[in-house]
């Protein structure tokens, strides 16, 4: 099932008009998946499935091998090739979209998607706290580091509720920012601690937390598209209910009773 997501967004968002190669992510007009990292992984999950290969070039080795114009290339500057023959694929991404519109609510099928749900969810919550620190002139390398708090938040918290979490941590680092005696150095574990100290203390108080809308600048990724829209039917609760079974399953219900 994670494979058929994967599959069917990639072709979505990237895929030439002969459904034979994929574009590299630097060229599409929308992100694959919530944040780079998770677009390249949903790639080399592909890729390590057989599903497609890199589309190098005699001319590309040459220049990674001798280092000229070496910072031109990177991952997001590959092509990839589908190696299904396109009647095949065309055919394969059918089955995906069928597999999805009439998807049976089995446990396996149910855990399945909860486990996608709850990564698409950090996801989500990473690249918030990504867009955030780099809006507010910060590393935004240093929400990697408060990945454990942010997923132990989701835990009890919807993303946008986490979303306004990260919110007070940045007020947070800032102030402490301001006043100083703190090594620059250490700026995104204090960041990290501040995302850990408030997810807790939301859950230990009981905070009534009405959450935050997504920013206009961070649109919603294919991947988290095709599973909110598509395959689960939750639409606003992916971002306004904390990943559960009962939400998932009263999602599909319910598009099964009015359908």
């Amino acid at each position: 099932m994670t494979a058929n997501l994967y599959f069917s967004a990639a072709v979505r968002v990237a895929a030439d008009v002969s459904l034979t190669r994929l574009l590299p992510l630097d060229a599409l007009r929308l992100p694959l998946a919530p944040h780079d990292h998770y677009s390249q992984r949903v790639l080399l999950a592909l890729q390590a499935l057989g599903v497609i290969e890199p589309e190098l070039s005699p001319s590309h080795a040459d220049d990674w091998l001798l280092a000229r114009d070496w910072m031109h290339y990177s991952f997001d500057s590959v092509a990839w090739r589908i190696r299904w023959a396109p009647r095949d694929c065309s055919r394969q991404h059918d089955v995906v979209k069928a597999l999805f519109k009439d998807i049976e609510p089995t446990e396996d099928a149910m855990q399945a998607l909860l486990a996608l749900w709850e990564d698409l969810a950090l996801a989500e919550a990473i690249q918030y706290a990504q867009w955030a620190l780099a809006k507010s002139g910060y590393n935004p390398a240093w929400a990697s580091l408060a990945a454990d708090g942010l997923r132990k938040a989701l835990a009890e918290h919807s993303v946008s509720q986490v979303m306004y979490l990260t919110h007070l941590a940045m007020r947070s680092l800032a102030t402490t920012h301001q006043q100083g005696g703190t090594e620059a150095t250490r700026l995104g574990n204090v960041f990290a601690c501040a995302v850990t100290s408030f997810g807790q203390r939301a859950t230990v108080e009981c905070w009534t937390i009405r959450g935050m809308t997504r920013p206009a600048e961070l649109p919603m990724s294919t991947l988290a598209t095709i599973f909110a829209h598509e395959v689960t039917r939750l639409d606003d609760e992916y971002l306004t209910l904390p990943p559960s079974l009962a939400a998932l399953s009263a999602a599909i219900t319910r598009h099964r009773t009015l359908h």
